[in-house]
């Protein structure tokens, strides 16, 4: 499907957004999503539980309660939850006033009913990327399956005797695959499922498929969508890849600098990953759309557009991660169970995408990187086997080479690998400029506001006219550059009111 949501947003109404949702990492919630961002909070607490207390042989979870192994602390916080309330009074890291938390684990074992949502959907509509882990790994749960594995030494993890002790400790490897997975596996795919139930819902809409009540037009349907960001984006991120986490936006922001997709100008707080750029774009796009939803418009074919400019991006950090890892894997000679972990976990967290397109090479690139394939001289082939495995196949993966990058630390420029084919992969996201929306216009008329809601930072002149704009064509650029040149310069963005474009 080529890219029209330039066009199609054209001609959506512009919808002043109420002032009641908190900025994350840019993006301006057009409704109350803080419990849901909170729980980026868990993935702060599971990583804490990889750490022995200070002192004692004990892991302590923020409930208070002392564990003998991580492994026990680690799955009390992804089982049960502690901050992302789901019932009762919002509460971080515990409180009095919630009776129900969001619980990691949950994303996972829920999948099933969720992922597999129709609106009275054609095929085409469907979450292709969540039956593409489905296809791969056989269940719908294998995000659980991949944490309880990973703590259990079960699985892959069972067999790690030919190199644990000598080329690095499987345990640490196990711990990387445990905090990596809870936000790469588990909730990353979550995130991907708010944006897909909701454009499948509103397309559905649009053609008749489907009917959505009042409150849906004006309330769930971009409540939804926000969510899909507040999962993505985390409530400790920036924009800058600062959360401290190992989480979907963090993980564009560490990566690009190591494949040159650092050249995003307009991401927040000093944010340069391209990735995150085109997300964030799409995401204000589909909001906007949804804000509120009129499905006597187009408004669903620009929704659906924008989830598939996101579907298209949101796993090319994990690609880069893969690549890298398999990298840093194949030159250490010691210590390298840290290394191993996050190479698995990455490629783990992509595979099934490559699996879609050449399940051959999918398989092949799995026996090189898998923990129970590691050799007791480390890995069984080289870098330039294994990466070749990935970029050979990245066109038929449904992205451009040049999107994902060459691996510059690896010692790789673009030009090592055949771009051709890039001319003919779709472009779903076209020419992304985001909004950062962490400015506001009355932040001197307020200033008890909450430093997650509200940033007093200059916005850059390029974003003063408050608008997405996604160009197709000679045409639509002419007419943005006409509004670049029409901003106010240190004007700051309007978060009120988004833009007609």
């Amino acid at each position: 499907m080529s890219l029209r949501i330039a066009i199609l947003a054209a001609t959506v109404p512009a919808a002043a957004l109420a002032d009641v949702g908190t900025v994350y990492a840019g993006y301006s919630m057009a409704t109350d999503c803080d419990k849901h961002a909170n729980i980026a909070y868990d993935a702060k607490d599971l990583k804490s539980c990889l750490t022995v207390d200070d002192g004692a042989d004990t892991y302590t979870a923020p409930d208070g309660t002392a564990y003998t192994t991580w492994e026990e602390c680690a799955m009390a916080v992804y089982e049960n939850g502690f901050n992302s309330c789901k019932s009762g009074t919002s509460a971080v890291q515990g409180g009095t006033g919630c009776t129900a938390f969001r619980t990691l684990q949950a994303f996972s074992t829920a999948a099933e009913s969720k992922f597999t949502v129709s609106y009275g959907q054609p095929a085409t509509l469907r979450n292709e990327v969540a039956w593409q882990f489905y296809k791969y790994y056989g269940s719908w749960t294998w995000g659980d399956d991949w944490m309880q594995a990973a703590t259990d030494q079960t699985g892959v993890w069972a067999s790690t005797s030919a190199w644990d002790g000598v080329m690095g400790d499987a345990e640490n490897a196990r711990k990387q695959a445990t905090k990596k997975g809870a936000g790469f596996i588990v909730n990353q795919m979550y995130a991907m499922y708010e944006y897909h139930r909701r454009a499948n819902q509103a397309y559905n809409a649009m053609t008749g498929n489907t009917t959505v009540s009042s409150t849906e037009k004006t309330y769930s349907m971009v409540h939804g969508w926000d969510e899909g960001w507040a999962f993505f984006a985390g409530a400790l991120e920036s924009g800058s890849g600062d959360s401290g986490i190992d989480w979907g936006l963090t993980l564009a922001e560490k990566r690009d600098g190591s494949f040159d997709t650092n050249t995003a100008t307009y991401n927040p707080n000093g944010g340069e990953s391209t990735v995150n750029a085109k997300m964030l774009a799409a995401s204000q796009i589909g909001r906007d759309a949804l804000n509120p939803f009129d499905n006597a418009t187009n408004a669903g074919a620009v929704v659906w557009d924008a989830w598939k400019c996101i579907e298209q991006q949101a796993f090319i950090p994990m690609i880069q991660g893969c690549l890298l890892y398999m990298y840093k894997s194949d030159v250490c000679t010691a210590d390298c169970g840290d290394a191993y972990g996050e190479m698995y976990t990455f490629c783990s967290a992509m595979v099934p995408i490559l699996n879609a397109a050449n399940p051959t090479d999918a398989g092949t690139l799995m026996d090189y990187v898998s923990p129970d394939k590691i050799l007791a001289t480390g890995l069984p082939q080289t870098y330039a086997t294994m990466s070749a495995l990935i970029y050979d196949n990245l066109n038929d993966m449904g992205l451009k080479v040049a999107e994902v990058g060459a691996c510059t630390y690896c010692g790789n420029k673009l030009s090592d690998y055949d771009t051709t084919g890039d001319s003919a992969v779709s472009n779903k996201c076209g020419f992304a400029f985001p909004v950062d929306e962490t400015a506001s216009t009355d932040d001197t008329a307020d200033d008890d506001d909450d430093d997650c809601k509200k940033k007093d930072k200059a916005a850059p002149a390029v974003l003063a006219v408050g608008v997405v704009c996604m160009f197709l064509g000679a045409a639509f650029a002419t007419f943005g550059l006409v509004k670049f040149n029409a901003a106010k310069a240190g004007a700051a963005v309007p978060t009120a009111e988004m833009s007609k474009v």
